[in-house]
Formats: structure tokens, C-alpha cells, sequence
């Protein structure tokens, strides 16, 4: 496979690229709108540049949010998304694989060498270069800790103070219960 650019795809492409900022302002504007609804909601942070920094997120493309479950007395990510699913949200957990993981990096032989290249390739006295899992625990909690949110490529105010309440109204119960959780023990 080339992947080269045909003459009419980079046609377009540079038509498109005359609307870009206009484009990148829009969305930049509707997802900050979406997290700054959601500053300070325990059990959610978002994935975003600091203000001020200039960066665009790369149009936001894939937008995650950070999930806290000790801030929601350790209610398992799944669990939060089945709720917010249920009020309309389509969310799933995590990003992409780690790639310490990833049967590409440890089992794939690339180039017919008989073993897993990343074996191959790797300095002799070392018996077996592969992370195994639990070797990363950070990088092997993304499935624990990140959740989709929806892109929004339009800056519609209404729309996106709906999906921002959808994530506050189903962690409301969960923290609630959290909070008695936590002053039950206390008692005892």
C-alpha cells in the first residue's frame, strides 16, 4: 500500500484547509463548553490542554474523559457508563491498547525471523524483552480510568449542556451513596 494522495483528494484537501480555524474554533468552543459544565462534578475530569495553551486537541478527534471512582465510592467505570448509556449517552471505556500489549509488540514476527521480532531484535543476554501485563499498571488502567465522550463538532448550546447533565444526574445517586458510605464508617 502507497497511501499517496491523489491529485483530486489534494484538491479538496487544500479547499478544506481554507476553513480550518474557523472549524477548529468551533469545536475547541463546544468542547470546552461540554467540560467547563462539568467542572468540578466529582467522578469526572476532563481530558483537555490547559487554557490558554493554544493546543486544538487535534480537533478533539476521539474525545475521552478521565473517570474517578474513589470519588463515587469506587463504582467500577462500567457500571457508570451502563447508567449513562441508559440516559442516552453512548459511551464505552478506555482509549486505545496499551502497546506493551499489544500482540504486535510481543508475538508477531515481522520478518520471518522464527520468533517474536521484538525478541529477535533485542540484545542476546536478555533472555525475553516482552512486558507481560501487570509490568505497566498505569498504562494497563486506561480501561479503569478513561471514557468516551461525544465529539462536538457544532457549538449548540443546548445539546451539549444535555449530554453534560446526562454524566451529573446518573453519578448523583453513586455519590450520594458514596457520601453515606463514608460517614457509616466513621460512625463505627
Amino acid at each position: 500500500m502507497k497511501g499517496r494522495m491523489v491529485q483530486t483528494c489534494s484538491a479538496m484537501g487544500r479547499v478544506q484547509l481554507r476553513h480550518y480555524d474557523r472549524r477548529m474554533g468551533e469545536i475547541d468552543r463546544a468542547m470546552n463548553r461540554f467540560w467547563d459544565l462539568l467542572e468540578g462534578t466529582p467522578g469526572v475530569r476532563a481530558h483537555r490542554p490547559a487554557a490558554g495553551s493554544g493546543s486544538t486537541m487535534g480537533g478533539w478527534y476521539s474525545a475521552r474523559g478521565i473517570y474517578h471512582p474513589e470519588e463515587l465510592g469506587g463504582l467500577p467505570l462500567a457500571d457508570f457508563l451502563k447508567a449513562l448509556n441508559a440516559e442516552g449517552f453512548s459511551s464505552s471505556n478506555g482509549a486505545n491498547n496499551p502497546l506493551h500489549l499489544h500482540p504486535l509488540m510481543n508475538d508477531v514476527d515481522v520478518y520471518g525471523d522464527g520468533k517474536p521480532t521484538r525478541v529477535a531484535h533485542a540484545d542476546p543476554d536478555r533472555e525475553d524483552v516482552r512486558e507481560r501485563e501487570g509490568t505497566l499498571p498505569g498504562a494497563e488502567s486506561i480501561y479503569e480510568r478513561v471514557f468516551s465522550v461525544p465529539w462536538f463538532k457544532h457549538d449548540s448550546p443546548d445539546d451539549i449542556e444535555m449530554y453534560a447533565n446526562a454524566i451529573k444526574k446518573v453519578r448523583r445517586p453513586f455519590r450520594l451513596a458514596a457520601r453515606a458510605s463514608r460517614s457509616e464508617s466513621s460512625c463505627g
